[in-house]
């Protein structure tokens, strides 16, 4: 082979030409080195740019599934139902300061239980019950059908569904979940439910042949916690007025609900105040009973002394009636000391009596009636009695409608405990060791008295005591006939602690619409998802799309961009686009012409990760840029499978690169001209199976060598990566090469396992180019301006490949 196929031939001018055809100089002086690897990209913050261009992209995906959400919000919006509130303001009588009269009109409860008594089952379960608030039905035609519906305590809940036959005598009941299992049968006017715990005869006139009910019945008591779930209740410490608020979907219903929730507690408030004070009057009826008993008992007794004494002679001159305070002061004194001593020992021995009887346990209160000179005597006592009994009252009153746990129960529990237990067992004491101190002193002074006065007879002191007795149980009978009095008026004038002021009327508009804020929230969350999807999409794309994935993903520089050609509606290519096409080939000549020494020729391959990157284009187009500049500039065809340079050139397909490798054809016979200038093409040649193994032959390599001494630049068009071997072997021939990158077309995930391989080579790539890359978006800042400066006309600068064929002075 010749040291050069062809003589040097003349150039016209043009970029880097030398004049009246002398040799072509070096295009100055180049300090070459190993284009440096791309560094580490550092994060340079959210990629906004990015992201506009993937919801760009997935436009009508988003707009999709926003539609798709916000229809379905606005389904379920439909089901939601506007909340209403009702409110009822009470008037709670705080009460005034308490009276000193035995009888107290005060505050029925503490202001903290108020509240508590409102919240009570007692009152909630009978509001569920006249109301019938746990029976539910679907058709509103059903409500007269169910209106005697009640529940037994035994009841269990749950749907059910009542068919009347075809002759509409017979009816069966069933559940909703297993209809066809009869749960009861009977004739049309019968009970119905009586073991499932339902109370219920319907009416046999609106029982017509055919008719099917479906009800559902629930227990009185989970209807009441589904009630206070719903009620809240505000009461200031200090104040007096309860505000009750109640929240449902129907706004008629929760009026009428509320109303009668306040005036069930405002009637239960009044009847337990009443059953305080008939309770207490009660006790106060026994005690007087009693009392009376006791009066009547002494009267009696003094009575049947007298007859018994009245004839008999005394110890002194028979004194008138009336006139006892004219016998001699030391007999008076003596007996009186005497009839004192009597009765402090009987007080004292039925104290002691009562206390042995008690064992350590409460003292019986009623036995202190039978003893009223004690009561008379010990006013701490009495008042410790009365206190009892009032507290006893108390108690059974609110244990009607409070529970043992109550505070209040447990705070009367309490009170009666250490008044049974402890204060009137110490004022017992008390008393008890003051009769024996006054006995002990009594009995010294009348035995020092009792030698002058043991003449006179003992019936004087007898009759005295019993005067005594009388007179102590006539002013108890009395005290006590006085309270029972004024209890009995009491209860005659018993005024309620609750009053209702306001009562609660049907809302017009709801409190809260969740449905306006539910359509909202699927929106948002429908833009969201949307938008999470789109992204996601583009991080599991595999498809290379963005300038940032050659360099950051794929680890490459980018040599160039390359515009996306246009055509016309009849075919023909923008004079524009062709134009930015050539300056972009122009840039990309020069950063590949820098990759290598200034002394040594551009000998590169080109190829891409798989077909349709437009590889081919970009390897005609960078050697018409470099022939254009006044470079001696070999094109070679290395896609023996699909090669179609010779078509692009207009040059023969045979003998090509394939026949020269088989060694049908020589180098000068496979190296033909084209209609450019300084551009040379060797086509694909024969199609031939073994084609690609001869791609690695020792005669590839002699061709390239041969070809770097005649040439000063030798770009290798190279199958793409996915084809097998091809790009590798001319890769390593020519030592350089190019990687072609079409986005939305090239695989990246590909790209990124083909160059893993290509790491291990001893093949330098010079960087990426960028083929087809829109106008703007992300690839805006690699866009070029041709007629940047320019007001005139535009004109043809050079020659450009095309995907429809060569164009000259494009």
């Amino acid at each position: 082979m010749s040291a050069r196929l062809f003589p040097p031939t003349s150039f016209p001018g043009g970029y880097d030409a030398p004049p009246n055809g002398a040799p072509l100089a070096p295009l100055g002086p180049i300090n070459w080195s190993p284009p440096p690897q791309p560094p580490v990209q550092e994060s340079e913050g959210i990629p906004w740019g990015r992201y506009i261009d993937v919801l760009r992209r997935n436009l009508l995906l988003i707009i999709a599934l926003v539609a798709a959400g916000t229809a379905l919000g606005m389904v379920a919006a439909k089901r939601v139902r506007p909340i209403y509130d009702t409110q009822v303001t009470v008037w709670i009588n705080a009460g005034s300061a308490q009276q000193s009269g035995p009888i107290r009109t005060g505050q029925l409860l503490p202001q903290t239980s108020w509240v508590d008594l409102l919240r009570s089952f007692a009152i909630v379960d009978s509001v569920v019950t006249s109301l019938r608030l746990n029976v539910f039905y679907t058709q509103p035609s059903d409500s007269a059908l169910l209106a005697n519906l009640q529940v037994l305590p035994n009841l269990r809940s749950g749907t059910y569904i009542l068919r009347v036959d075809s002759t509409g005598s017979r009816y069966v009941l069933s559940t909703l979940r297993e209809k066809d299992i009869a749960l009861e049968k009977g004739a049309v006017g019968d009970s119905v439910g009586r073991r499932l715990g339902i109370a219920w005869v319907p009416n046999p006139e609106l029982m017509r042949a055919g008719r099917t009910v479906q009800f559902t019945v629930v227990t009185p008591r989970s209807m009441s916690l589904n009630l206070l779930g719903h009620m809240r209740a505000s009461l200031p410490e200090d104040g007096q007025f309860l505000t009750i608020t109640l929240s449902g979907t129907d706004p008629r219903r929760i009026a009428q609900t509320l109303n009668v929730w306040a005036t069930q507690f405002a009637n239960t408030s009044r009847d337990l105040k009443k059953f305080h004070l008939v309770e207490f009057k009660k006790i106060l009826g026994d005690q007087l009973g009693t009392s009376e008993r006791e009066l009547h008992g002494a009267e009696i007794a003094l009575e049947q002394f007298r007859v018994n004494t009245i004839t008999l002679p005394s110890g002194a001159t028979p004194v008138a009636g009336g006139v006892a305070a004219t016998r001699d002061p030391v007999i008076t004194n003596y007996f009186q000391k005497k009839e004192s001593l009597d009765e402090i020992r009987g007080d004292r021995m039925a104290l002691e009596q009562m206390i042995a009887a008690a064992n350590g346990g409460p003292l019986n209160t009623q036995a202190f009636l039978l003893l009223p000179s004690i009561l008379n005597n010990a006013p701490q006592l009495r008042t410790a009695i009365e206190e009892l009994s009032t507290r006893q009252a108390a108690l059974r009153t609110e244990q009607q409608f409070l529970t043992d746990a109550n505070p209040r129960i447990k705070q009367l529990n309490e009170a009666v405990r250490v008044l049974q237990y402890e204060t009137i067992p110490q004022i017992t004491q008390s008393v008890l060791a003051s009769l024996r101190t006054r006995e002990s002193e009594l009995n010294s002074r009348i035995d020092s008295q009792s030698e002058e006065l043991r003449a006179i007879p003992t019936r004087t002191i007898e009759e005295m005591r019993l005067v005594r007795q009388v007179s102590a149980s006539e002013n108890l009978y009395n005290s006590l006939k006085a309270r029972y009095e004024e209890v009995s008026l009491a209860e005659a004038q018993t005024t309620p602690d609750v009053s209702i002021l306001d009562y609660a009327v049907t809302p017009l508009r709801p409190s809260s619409n969740d449905a306006p804020r539910l359509v909202m929230m699927a929106f948002v969350a429908s833009v969201g998802v949307a938008i999470a999807l789109a992204l996601l999409r583009d991080r599991l794309d595999k498809i290379f799309r963005y300038p940032e994935e050659a360099s950051r993903d794929l680890g490459l520089t980018i040599a160039g961009t390359v515009p996306k050609l246009k055509s016309s509606r009849r075919g023909t290519m923008q004079l524009e686009t062709m134009s930015q096409a050539v300056e972009s080939f122009r840039t990309l000549r020069l950063a590949v012409r820098y990759d290598f020494p200034g002394n040594e020729p551009v000998v590169v391959s080109v190829t891409s990760p798989g077909p349709g990157d437009g590889k081919s284009l970009v390897s005609a187009n960078l050697a018409l840029t470099f022939a254009s500049a006044g470079h001696r500039t070999l094109l070679i065809d290395g896609d023996v499978r699909r090669g179609t340079q010779h078509a692009t050139f207009g040059a023969v397909a045979t003998p090509g690169l394939v026949d020269y490798l088989h060694e049908t054809a020589s180098a000068e016979a496979v190296v033909k001209e084209t209609p450019t200038e300084n551009l040379f093409i060797i086509p694909c040649g024969t199609r031939r199976n073994r084609a690609p193994e001869l791609l690695v032959s020792e005669r590839m390599m002699q061709l390239v060598k041969a070809m770097r001494e005649q040439f000063d630049c030798v770009i290798i068009d190279c199958p793409p990566f996915i084809a097998g071997v091809d790009a590798y072997a001319l890769g390593a021939v020519s030592g350089s090469m190019l990687i072609v990158l079409r986005p939305t077309v090239s695989d990246r995930k590909l790209a990124a396992a083909k160059l893993e391989v290509l790491d291990r080579l001893p093949i330098r790539v010079l960087g990426a180019v960028l083929n087809g890359v829109p106008s703007g978006g992300m690839y805006k800042y690699y866009a070029t301006d041709y007629s940047y400066g320019d007001k005139g006309p535009k004109e043809p600068i050079g020659n450009l490949a095309t995907p429809t064929g060569l164009v000259l002075k494009a």
